[in-house]
């Protein structure tokens, strides 16, 4: 089964996209800011990342340059959630960003994200 970190401050937000994934398949964890998705990457299997942009401690960025940096971790495929469009960074592939994601976002178009996302994990 594969393994879904959803880091999102909001519960709301974090349990919508919690329980689709739930419904598609998917085993999930869950973290409310940076520092405690961060402490998730400890050599445990995660298949992708879905991340908020904007969190109290670290952006999503940020968060993504840090789990780069730990061994096992470099084609973990991560999608960046935000509110604001201008957010987004002029290069994806730079910052090693599968998805930029702009919310509201139609869930079942997420999903299809989602699955495309670890498809192409499956090809590395």
């Amino acid at each position: 089964m594969k393994i879904v970190l959803v880091a999102e401050g909001l519960q709301v937000s974090r349990k919508v996209m919690v329980n689709a994934l739930v419904r598609n398949g998917y085993q999930t964890l869950e973290a409310t800011a940076g520092a405690e998705a961060l402490r998730l990457f400890d050599g445990r299997a995660i298949d992708l990342l879905i991340t908020e942009f904007k969190m109290p401690d670290m952006n999503g960025v940020e968060l993504v340059e840090a789990i780069r940096r730990r061994s096992g971790y470099h084609d973990t495929p991560v999608l960046v959630l935000s509110a604001e469009a201008n957010d987004e960074p002029k290069n994806l592939t730079a910052a090693n960003i599968t998805a930029w994601v702009t919310k509201p976002f139609d869930l079942e178009r997420f999903m299809k994200l989602v699955e495309r996302s670890m498809l192409k994990r499956a090809l590395l």
